[in-house]
This record gives structure tokens, sequence and C-alpha cells, in this order.
């Protein structure tokens, strides 16, 4: 009998260890009920196979050429990402929240990626709840404005974490997960405007790792749209004519913080963040700042577009800046030149005429514009 035992878990031991070097094998323990998907990371986002859970478990074996991104997914909306590799026999705990993965490298990588990721969240989340609590109190747009330094100051550390993390481990898949990276819905941590050396950095070592990879397109694309208009780029020069039909450029404000705002009298919420820039331009106007002012106004909808944009900039109390347009709606050359698709939408340029940001509202814009008004040359 003990033999036979002996037998019994040796067998066990052959069928469980994966002697092929060209595939990997996953075996998981969960709580979940029903079927479980394993989807390829890639262009295509390939389901690849589906499996039911039976008694807490399933496994997936597949055969690979390079080490290569899943996400396992549940009927129940939960979902894990995992960086597999030739050779692997990864065994994965998944019960409630809590997941421990054994025997994938790749994979222990992207949950302390994750883990790290988390606790950004939860420190954001704090931040949120205590605001709340003070929300009538009149201190509230201080304590605001502390708060959201702070976190900003947290995201700051993360973004250098995570670009510490691809520097380490070049060569690996891992890298493209911490590139992609959000913090919040459309709120990537990681940016092309903002971090183009990192994401050129992982693409170079894709082609050089993998030149195989559908990936490497999917990276280029994204390099080659936002790339011309990155953070640190010439900001694109234009020229348009101003409420006298004189021709005005960009490059006629030199040695200036430039706040390029794009909006039109028809857009309400464009309308309603007007107040808020003239604010800002009373409050900076003497530093070297100043405001250009691009209207879409001139659509097909539009009866008298001119006579529009010119009422919308006296009823708002706009005239103290700089106003242009071609009166040619969305078809205006500059919206293709700032690839933008929807309004109110802004950037900022620096001393140097480089681009500094895009798109800030509120509190982020402010301390923007002073952060730059203020920098030394």
């Amino acid at each position: 009998m003990k033999l036979n035992n002996f037998l019994v878990l040796v067998l066990f031991a052959l069928v469980s260890c994966n002697t092929n070097q060209n595939s990997f094998i996953v075996n998981v323990q969960t709580d979940r009920v029903g079927d479980a998907i394993l989807q390829k990371i890639d262009l295509s986002n390939e389901i690849i196979d589906t499996t039911n859970i039976k008694n807490g478990k399933f496994s997936f074996k597949k055969n690979i050429n390079e080490e290569e991104l899943y996400r396992l997914k549940f009927f129940d909306g939960t979902s894990f990402d995992i960086l597999a590799n030739s050779g692997e026999n990864i065994s994965i705990n998944y019960i409630g929240d809590n997941l421990t993965v054994d025997g994938s490298v790749g994979t222990e990588k992207i949950i302390e990626m994750d883990d790290k990721l988390y606790s950004l969240l939860l420190f954001r989340d704090s931040l949120t709840r205590e605001l709340q609590s003070i929300s009538d109190d009149e201190n509230y747009e201080s304590e605001s404005l502390e708060a959201r330094q702070k976190f900003f100051i947290a995201l700051g550390k993360h973004q250098e974490y995570l670009k510490s993390f691809i520097a380490k481990n070049s060569g690996s898949k891992a890298c493209l997960i911490a590139l992609f990276q959000n913090y919040g819905q459309s709120s990537p941590v990681l940016t092309v405007d903002e971090h183009l050396e990192t994401f050129e950095l992982v693409l170079k070592d894709l082609k050089k790792n993998y030149p195989q990879s559908s990936h490497i397109n999917l990276l280029e694309e994204e390099i080659e749209k936002f790339k011309p208009l990155a953070y640190g780029q010439p900001a694109p020069n234009f020229t348009l004519p101003n409420l006298n039909g004189d021709l005005v450029s960009l490059t006629d404000f030199k040695n200036k913080v430039i706040l390029v705002d794009f909006w039109a009298s028809w857009c309400k919420p464009c309308r309603m963040e007007n107040p808020k820039l003239v604010k800002l331009h009373k409050k900076f106007s003497k530093n070297d700042f100043e405001i250009i002012s691009v209207s879409l106004d001139g659509t097909q909808r539009q009866t008298d577009s001119r006579t529009a944009w010119e009422k919308a900039i006296k009823d708002d109390k706009l005239s103290d800046w700089v106003h242009l347009s071609e009166l040619k709606g969305w078809e205006t050359y500059v919206r293709e030149l700032y690839n933008f698709s929807s309004i109110p939408y802004t950037v900022i340029i620096d001393k140097e005429g480089k681009i500094a940001a895009k798109n800030l509202r509120g509190l982020d814009l402010d301390l923007k514009i002073n952060e730059l008004v203020n920098a030394k040359r």
C-alpha cells in the first residue's frame, strides 16, 4: 500500500509539473463560480480559452513562443493580469480580494505595481473624505488646494516609481503594464505628453527583445500621435485673424507664459469657464502672462457667427486679452494642429515657447500658471 501511495504521488507530481519548455500552465484556486476566461492582452484582445470552474479550481495550459501578457476574467466582473513565460508552472490563489501567485516572476512584478497603485488610490480617497467632512468650512478652498498638492506629490512619487521599475526591468513586458496604469477614468499615471522618454525606452526594448510583438504597433501609434504635442516640445505656431481682421501669430508673443484657450460662444461649458479665466488674467497679467482665446464659432448652425462671437466676448467681459478666429467652426486648421476633439480645451506654453501642460482646470490651472510665471530661466 505504501508503495502504491508513493507511485500515486509521483504520478500526480508529473502531471502537475510543466515539462514542456514551449508552454505555460496556470492552476487557479478561487471562490468564483461559473466560467473563467483567458484573454490575450494585445491589439486583438483575443479570447484564448474558456473553462468551467469546478470545485473552486481550474487550469489552463498554452503554448507560447515568448513572454506574453494575459488577463484572467470571471463572470462576477473581476479580473487580474498575468505575465506568463515559457516553462512556467503558475499557481494562483484568488479568494475574495486576496490574490497570491507562485511560479511566475512576471506576474509577481505586476502584483507589486498594482499594490503600489492601490496605496495611491487609498491616499486619494482619504483626502477626498477629509474634504467632504469640511465642505461647509470657510477654509474649504485653501484646504482643497493643499489636498490637491498633496495628491500630486504622491502621484509624482508613483510616477517616479514606475519609471524606475521600467528602467530596472528592461526586456520584460511587465513594463507595458507600468506604462498604462490609470488612477481614475481617463487618468493615466504616465502619458506620452509628460513622459515621452519612458515610452520611447519601452518601445526600444520591445523592438530589441520581442520584434514580432503586436505591442510595438500600439506603442508606435501612441508615440507618433502625441509626440508632436508632448510636454517640452515646441508649441506649433499658428496665424489667425483677430477681431479687427489683422493676422496674429503665436510667435508674436515671446518671453511670456501663454494660455491658449479654445472655445466658442455656443459652448456652454466654455462660457462657464470664462469667469475663471477673467480672474486668472487679472491675477497674473502683470507677470508676463497672456491669454489667447481661439474661437470655434462659425459652425453651419450659426446664422451670424461673428456677431455671436463678439457678443460673447462683451457679455463675458473677456476683452482684456487676445481673441482670434477663422470663423470656420471645427474646420479651423488649428484644431487638427493641436489634436483636440472637444472644447473648452487649453494649452499652456512656457516662456521658451514649449508646451508645459494641457487642458487644466480650476486650481490645477492656477497652480501651473503660478509655477511658470515665477520660474527662473
